[in-house]
């Protein structure tokens, strides 16, 4: 891994957490993040979270809702720390109540 941080310029890395009844990053329509939204932690131990400097682009937050039908978060991560990524661990998932489900999938370290 410290060869590919020697070589590279940027990392970038794909996260999505599919969710059935079950927010994960905001609440409501307003797309804004709670305070128990996920928090993702780095290869170098960093803990990445909403609000943070290093918080992670969402393009899509479908998890707020609430229909009895999947939907997704997509989380991107890109930085110049290179020992941010991958992302090795997902903290403060909710526990999901009678009715709700999530499963995530995480993507390649794409190194450039």
């Amino acid at each position: 891994m410290n060869f590919i941080h020697l070589l590279s310029t940027q990392a970038v890395q794909h996260i999505t957490i599919h969710c059935l009844n079950m927010p994960v990053w905001a609440a409501e329509a307003s797309l804004r993040p709670t305070d128990a939204a996920v928090i993702f932690k780095g290869w170098n131990g960093e803990k990445i979270r909403a609000g943070d400097l290093l918080e992670p682009l969402v393009p899509l937050d479908e998890c707020w809702i609430k229909d009895g039908h999947w939907h997704r978060t997509h989380f991107i991560f890109q930085t110049q720390d290179l020992n941010l990524l991958p992302v090795v661990d997902v903290y403060n998932l909710p526990k999901p109540e009678h009715g709700a489900r999530y499963y995530l999938e995480v993507g390649p370290v794409c190194f450039l």
